[in-house]
């Protein structure tokens, strides 16, 4: 609810996408539990799998992770993604 807020202070348009997002993330976790599947152990290793996907990119581009110097980049980055759907699909914001 907080993350929205921040969006729709940013771009109206960027709020409803990253809501649309969340609700699709929310969905995709009720699938996980309805299988059976441990919510907490899914979402550590998809965390970790990130996070050396992170190291590793930042080691191929020869710079260390900008959110270690301003943690606003962690909310701005989905954003920015966001953003460049926008921008790919038309669609003002």
């Amino acid at each position: 609810m907080f993350v929205t807020a921040y969006y729709a202070r940013l771009s109206k348009p960027i709020a409803l996408g990253m809501l649309v997002f969340s609700v699709i993330c929310l969905a995709g976790l009720g699938l996980i539990t309805s299988i059976g599947i441990s919510v907490g152990l899914f979402s550590l290793v998809v965390f970790v799998l990130a996070w050396i996907g992170q190291f590793w990119g930042h080691k191929v581009e020869g710079k260390k992770p900008s959110f270690f110097e301003d943690i606003q980049y962690l909310m701005i980055g989905p954003a920015w993604i966001m953003g460049f759907l926008y921008r790919k699909w038309g669609i003002k914001y």
